[in-house]
C-alpha cells in the first residue's frame, strides 16, 4: 500500500480502517514522538457534507472538548493538514499507548469479571456523559453531543488502567429536545438500536443502548445479537429479547441481567435516560454486592 507523505510527519503503517477514514501510525519529525494520523478516505473528498464535517466540525470539536482544561479520557488534536493539490485532509492526534477493548476481550481475556468490568464501565459512562452534557456554542452544540459509534474498538485501555474514548467521526449535535437524526448512515449495526438504523430521532438513550451492548459484551465475551445477514441482524435487534448472560457465564446474577436489559430496551422510553442514571444503578448494585472487592485492577 502507498503510504501518504506529509510535511513534518513520517507515516510508518496503517493501524485501522473505517468507512470514512484510515488511521496511520507515524512519527512527528520535529519532536520524534509517535502520533496517530487520521486520513479522510479519498472516495469522500468530493462529498461536501463529509468533507466539511471532517474539516470544520470534527477538527474543532477535539479542540473545544479540551477547553478550558484537557479531558483525561478523550484524545487530543495536535495538527490539521490539508493537501491543496489533492484536497486530502488529515487530523494528527496524540498516539495512545495501549490496546483497544475489542482486542482485550477477544484476544486476551475472553470475558471481563464484573469486579474489573464495572469500575472500567463507570469510567466509560462518565466520559460519554461529558459528551452528552457539553456545550460548545461556537459549533452549534447547545445541548450536548451524541457519540453514535460506541463499541470496544473505539475504547482504548491505557497501561495505567485508564480508558480513552476515541473516534468522534460521526458524533452529532443534540437539538433542544435532546434529539438528532443520523443522516450519514454510518455507525456499527451490532451496537445500534432501531431508531438509529431507521434514521429516526436519536438522543442520549441511543448511546445508552450501545453502552448496554458494550456491557453485555464485556461481561460475557460475546455480542447479544450477531449475524452475517444484515436483515436477520436487524430483526434480532428489533424483536429478540436480550439473551441470558448467565448462559455464557453462570456467575452473572439476575440484577446485572436486569440492568443490561433496561439499557437495551426496545422502546427508548424504557431505557436509562442518561449515563448518570445508568451509572447510579450500577453503583447501587456494587454497594449491595459489597462482599466483592470492586477495585479497578490496573494490570491490563
Amino acid at each position: 500500500m502507498n503510504l501518504p507523505k506529509l510535511p513534518y510527519y513520517h507515516i510508518k503503517h496503517l493501524i485501522a480502517e473505517g468507512g470514512t477514514a484510515s488511521i496511520f501510525w507515524g512519527i512527528d519529525l520535529r519532536s520524534g514522538y509517535p502520533v496517530a494520523i487520521k486520513e479522510l478516505k479519498i472516495k469522500h473528498i468530493k462529498n461536501k457534507i463529509i468533507k466539511d464535517n471532517f474539516r470544520n466540525f470534527e477538527t474543532q470539536l477535539y479542540v473545544y472538548l479540551h477547553y478550558p482544561k484537557p479531558h483525561p479520557n478523550l484524545p487530543r488534536l495536535k495538527d490539521f493538514i490539508e493537501i491543496p493539490e489533492t484536497g486530502q485532509l488529515y487530523l494528527v492526534m496524540d498516539f495512545i499507548q495501549g490496546r483497544d477493548l475489542e482486542r482485550y476481550i477477544y484476544k486476551e481475556i475472553g470475558l471481563i469479571p464484573e469486579q474489573k468490568a464495572l469500575p472500567m464501565f463507570l469510567e466509560i459512562l462518565d466520559t460519554v456523559a461529558y459528551l452528552h452534557n457539553c456545550k460548545i456554542p461556537a459549533l452549534g452544540i447547545n445541548n450536548g453531543l451524541l457519540h453514535l459509534d460506541i463499541k470496544p474498538n473505539n475504547i482504548m485501555l491505557l497501561p495505567d488502567g485508564k480508558i480513552k474514548l476515541i473516534d468522534l467521526g460521526i458524533a452529532s449535535r443534540m437539538t433542544e429536545a435532546c434529539e438528532t437524526t443520523t443522516g450519514n448512515g454510518y455507525g456499527t449495526l451490532r451496537y445500534m438500536p432501531s431508531e438509529q438504523f431507521e434514521k429516526k430521532n436519536c438522543g442520549k438513550y441511543t448511546d445508552v443502548y450501545a453502552l448496554g451492548v458494550l456491557l453485555f459484551e464485556m461481561l460475557t465475551g460475546r455480542l447479544p445479537f450477531d449475524h452475517s445477514s444484515r436483515e436477520v441482524l436487524i430483526n434480532m435487534i428489533k424483536f429478540s429479547p436480550v439473551p441470558q448472560m448467565r448462559s455464557c457465564y453462570p456467575m452473572i446474577g439476575e440484577e446485572l441481567q436486569y440492568i443490561v436489559e433496561r439499557a437495551m430496551a426496545k422502546d427508548p422510553k424504557n431505557r436509562f435516560q442518561s449515563c448518570e442514571e445508568f451509572a447510579l444503578c450500577i453503583k447501587d448494585y456494587m454497594k449491595r454486592k459489597n462482599k466483592i472487592s470492586y477495585e479497578n485492577n490496573k494490570n491490563w
